[in-house]
């Protein structure tokens, strides 16, 4: 799995306490505002600033969990283009011992029948429903500010789904390295903090 900031508004802490200075007649970029916003929940406010990032090697499962959320913006590899013989499979964290090796076996017997299919003239659009949830895929994933504390406050719990988790756990180091007024300061369980600095 691998996470990377593609693109992010410039200047984006100036632009968010810009924005929100129109609201209160004092139309500046003190940085200081931010956290008051954020202590206020005039989250509104960072809807003015964004971020796009690219998840590569996460499992379709993953994927589909991530279109879910509402005020993202998506783009996905697709299966119908594509070709997936040499697609990767991403072990899910709750399987271990005689359980990896039969996902694996599934895993490597689908990815015969997709390639046997594809020879035998069967379009990729109807050999990929043979393929495993965990599939291996890409995609780009933008969204503002508030988006991205959204998504981070529900993905980042120890509730989600380990995979989805850990793609939200690199996203937020990620955002708090580079917009620290805007999300280092967001608290998690230790559990998390953990999976953050490789511990897990």
């Amino acid at each position: 799995m691998q996470v990377e900031l593609i693109d992010h508004s410039c200047n984006a802490v100036e632009t968010i306490a810009r924005s929100a200075g129109v609201c209160y007649g004092k139309d500046n970029g003190d940085k200081k505002r931010i956290a008051r916003l954020k202590q206020h929940k005039h989250l509104a406010t960072f809807r003015f600033a964004h971020a796009v990032f690219k998840f590569t090697d996460i499992s379709r499962a993953c994927q589909n969990q991530i279109v879910r959320s509402a005020h993202l913006d998506f783009l996905v590899e697709s299966q119908r283009y594509v070709d997936q013989g040499e697609r990767g499979f991403v072990m899910p964290d709750g399987i271990e011992g005689w359980q990896k090796s039969a996902l694996d076996d599934v895993a490597r017997r689908s990815r015969m029948l997709y390639r046997q299919l594809l020879e035998e003239g069967v379009p990729k659009e109807d050999a990929r429903s043979i393929l495993p949830a965990n599939t291996m895929t890409s995609m780009y994933v933008a969204g503002n500010f508030q988006a991205w504390l959204d998504f981070l406050k529900l993905r980042v719990s120890k509730h989600a789904q380990a995979e989805i988790r850990k793609v939200a756990i690199y996203v937020w180091s990620t955002l708090s390295i580079n917009f620290p007024e805007v999300f280092a300061d967001l608290t998690f369980e230790a559990a998390t903090l953990a999976i953050w600095e490789g511990r897990l």
